[in-house]
């Protein structure tokens, strides 16, 4: 049996086995360049990226040294034909799915414009065209996030994904050398920008866990198969990616003189 837990790299991660938002799915062939924006805030909701800011509880978890790791949410959830996937709520449900519950994790990105390389799109940036979105994975590209989270945090670096499979989501990410959200916080120029952003992670926010699974009854997902029956069925190197700082900065630069 199961239910929402939050949690991030190393804390209360080891328990986990409104206005619509389509969750990000990469396109085999495809290759997006990402930053993770769902963070902890301090009293005025902005994001805290030192460790020395955050709650003491907190503080103690995460090693001397380490910028606080972004936040996920997660829960074990069936997935019922012609219902979808449904939150982990006991044997009743196992037996209605006929196959166990699997632990899937959500975290809130924004995915920057890009060329099919994963270069930024300078016009399409300068005009707002970006997506935040929340990203629904399973436990195994936790475990690498956290891998990579660990040389290369990612409170600090984007990450550059090619999807390498539509249907499974397969990705060969590497880190960029620098995060452009965090770029965007620290410069007094795109504050505007970021409180954009950060807005609309808010609204993700509340909407992030009906992405992951819904939370029925056993009647309520009897009901829905009765009401759907006969219908139709709805990891790479550890290198850099080659975009440079410099090239970054000069991006920014255009945008925000």
């Amino acid at each position: 049996m199961s239910d929402f837990l939050e949690f991030s790299f190393g804390v209360n991660d080891e328990k986990i086995g409104g206005k619509r938002f389509d969750r990000f799915k990469g396109k085999e062939g495809e290759t997006y360049r990402v930053s993770f924006v769902w963070w902890y805030t301090d009293a005025k909701g902005q994001p805290i990226f030192d460790r020395e800011k955050l709650p003491a509880e907190m503080r103690t978890l995460i090693p001397e040294g380490c910028p606080p790791p972004p936040r996920f949410v997660g829960a074990k959830r069936f997935f019922i034909e012609n219902v979808g996937y449904v939150l982990d709520k006991g044997p009743e449900l196992a037996k209605l799915a006929g196959q166990p519950s699997k632990a899937t994790i959500g975290t809130i990105i924004v995915i920057w414009p890009t060329d099919r390389n994963g270069q930024l799109d300078v016009p399409r940036f300068q005009s707002g065209n970006y997506d935040v979105k929340p990203w629904v994975f399973s436990r195994d590209k936790y475990d690498m996030l956290q891998s990579r989270n660990t040389e290369f945090p990612l409170a600090e670096h984007d990450l550059q994904m090619k999807c390498t499979d539509s249907q499974y989501q397969k990705m060969d990410i590497v880190p960029c050398k620098e995060s452009l959200f965090r770029k965007l916080m620290q410069s007094e120029k795109s504050r505007p920008v970021a409180e954009g952003i950060l807005s609309m992670v808010l609204e993700v926010e509340a909407i992030i866990r009906d992405s992951i699974a819904q939370d029925l009854t056993v009647a309520q997902v009897r009901e829905k198969m009765g009401q759907s029956a006969g219908a139709s069925s709805g990891s790479g190197s550890g290198s850099f990616s080659p975009e440079t700082t410099a090239a970054v900065d000069a991006i920014l630069d255009d945008v925000l003189g």
